[in-house]
Order: C-alpha cells, then sequence, then structure tokens
C-alpha cells in the first residue's frame, strides 16, 4: 500500500510525469489492477486512449498526454508518455518482493563451488564442482547446474531449469550406430540474466556456450552447445536455437520460433512467432517472419523477400 502523494513524488524524480496531477485528496492506492477489474482502491493503465465511457473507476489512472478526465469519476488521471513502460516502473518500485536470500538445507552444491554473496539456492538444487554463481543471484528449487558453469551477478534462474548438460552431439560410428560426442566446454552466463522455467543451455563441445548481459529467457527454451547469445535479447517460451548458433545484442524471438543449427543473427533483430530460421540474418534491425523466415518492413517497404 502507498499513497498518491508518493506515487506523484516517484514520477517527479524519475522525470516520467507530464503536467499537473488534478487531486482532491491523498488516496491511498492498494493494489494494481488491469482495465477489466478495477476498484476504487487501484493503480490501472491504458496505452490506448480511452473514450469517456470507458476510462475506469479507479483510485488512478496511467494514461497518454491527449487523455481527457471524466468529470463524473473519482479517478486520478495521471499523465505519462508510456503508461505501460511507466506502470512497470512503479510497480517495480511499490510492489517489489521480499529479496530470497539463503541456502536450503536439500540443496546439494559441491565443497568446490564458488557462491557468492546475497545469493539465494532453492530446495533440490544440484550444483556441482566447479561452478561459480555470482552474487545476488536467485536459483529456484530443482535446477540442475552441472560442473564448472559461470553464473553472473543478480542472475534469476527459476524452477528445474538445467544449466551445463551436455548438448545432442553424436556422430556414426564404423558400424554405423550414433556416439556420443564427449562435450569439453562450459556454459558463461553473463550478469542480470533470467533464464525460466524447465528451459535447457548445453554446455559446448569444446567452445563455451555464452549468454550475455541482461537477456532475458522464457520458459521450455532450448539452448543448444556452443551457442553464443548477446547482450539484452528477448527470447520468448518454446524458442529452439540449434547448435552453434551466434544471437546478436538486442534481439527479440518470438515464441516457439527456431534457429537451424549454425545460423546467425545479426544485432536487433526480430524473429517473428513460429518462424524457422534456416540462413543467416545478417542485416542489423530487420524483422523476418515465416517459414522459412523471409525479410519484411523496413528493409523491403512491407513486400516480403527471401533471406
Amino acid at each position: 500500500m502507498f499513497k498518491l502523494s508518493e506515487l506523484i513524488e516517484f514520477l517527479k524524480e524519475k522525470q516520467l510525469l507530464i503536467g499537473e496531477v488534478k487531486t482532491d485528496g491523498d488516496k491511498e492506492i492498494k493494489r494494481f489492477a488491469s482495465l477489466l477489474h478495477p476498484s476504487a482502491d487501484a493503480l490501472c493503465w491504458s496505452q490506448k486512449t480511452l473514450s469517456p465511457d470507458t476510462i475506469p473507476n479507479a483510485a488512478v489512472l496511467l494514461c497518454q498526454p491527449e487523455q481527457e478526465h471524466d468529470p463524473n469519476l473519482d479517478t486520478v488521471m495521471i499523465h505519462v508518455q508510456d503508461p505501460r513502460r511507466v506502470f512497470g516502473t512503479v510497480a517495480y518500485h511499490f510492489n517489489r518482493r521480499i529479496r530470497k536470500t539463503g541456502i536450503y538445507d536439500k540443496a546439494v552444491i559441491s565443497p568446490t563451488a564458488v557462491i557468492g554473496e546475497n545469493v539465494y539456492i532453492g530446495p533440490y538444487t544440484v550444483i556441482e564442482d566447479g561452478c561459480r554463481i555470482g552474487d545476488g543471484t536467485i536459483i529456484d528449487a530443482n535446477v540442475t547446474i552441472y560442473h564448472d558453469v559461470t553464473i553472473g551477478k543478480n542472475c534469476h534462474i527459476w524452477a528445474g531449469a538445467v544449466i551445463g548438460a551436455d548438448g545432442h552431439g553424436y556422430f556414426l560410428d564404423d558400424g554405423n550406430l550414433w556416439q556420443h560426442v564427449v562435450h569439453m566446454g562450459n556454459v558463461v552466463i553473463g550478469d542480470n540474466v533470467e533464464i525460466k522455467a524447465n528451459s535447457c543451455v548445453d554446455r559446448g563441445v569444446l567452445d563455451d556456450t555464452t549468454i550475455g548481459d541482461n537477456t532475458k529467457i522464457d520458459n521450455l527454451v532450448q539452448v543448444a552447445h556452443n551457442v553464443v547469445i548477446g547482450k539484452n535479447t528477448f527470447i520468448a517460451g518454446g524458442t529452439q536455437i540449434g547448435g552453434s548458433c551466434v544471437v546478436g545484442d538486442n534481439c527479440w524471438l518470438g515464441s516457439s520460433c527456431v534457429i537451424k543449427n549454425g545460423a546467425k543473427v545479426a544485432d536487433e533483430v526480430r524473429v517473428c512467432i513460429n518462424s524457422v530460421v534456416v540462413r543467416d540474418i545478417k542485416r542489423t534491425n530487420a524483422t523476418v517472419y515465416g517459414d522459412p523466415a523471409r525479410y519484411i518492413f523496413p528493409y523491403y517497404m512491407g513486400k516480403e523477400s527471401k533471406l
């Protein structure tokens, strides 16, 4: 719970407020709510400009600069440039969960692992020999981190993730039988990385699998051996990244897309939902979609073109 005056002061401090806030009192804000479930004690937001009959009867509405006020409602209008982003900033500041620290006695941690300060390790998590876990990192329950993995500072590895298992590397022997390739590389994860529930990051065969600072990986994502992912890249659920792929900085990979093994994706590329990338994407700031993936706007003015 926080007061309207605290919210206004925070927005001013962050230089997010546009104009003045018109209010007759210092309301108490007790919850965050969507437009579908507003209430007189809730803070809501709308990215679109609302018609008068659709403005919620809430305590506060974060809205676009051109949004008009309905005098028949007690809702306090706070005009900001990007309501969605401001809402996220406000929610993070006023609704932060109590940060978890400490190590559960049911976690299994090698004596040769190096664990930083203010780290949380949940029950039934396994951390093998030679691992290094940076300060402030959270590792939830039932995570498996194989030997010699390095995880940076302030990361969050969610429940059920597997980091550092061998990849799906095999060769056919003289008898035409599949034989496993021993993986001698490691996994190196930067700072402020999130890897969500039940995702897998395989170790490299010879070179390391690496994930850059501030990259966010959703649930059920497969990152195969030798993959290099840049900084601040966003990877949605169900995505499959094949072995030895390179994904640049500031990319966005939509849900359930596939990057063929060995493909390279340039910086600031957006791969649309369910797309299949079978060749290198060489242009920065491109958007691709389809199976196989093709370039779309801005490079071809809306006309699709093969990679």
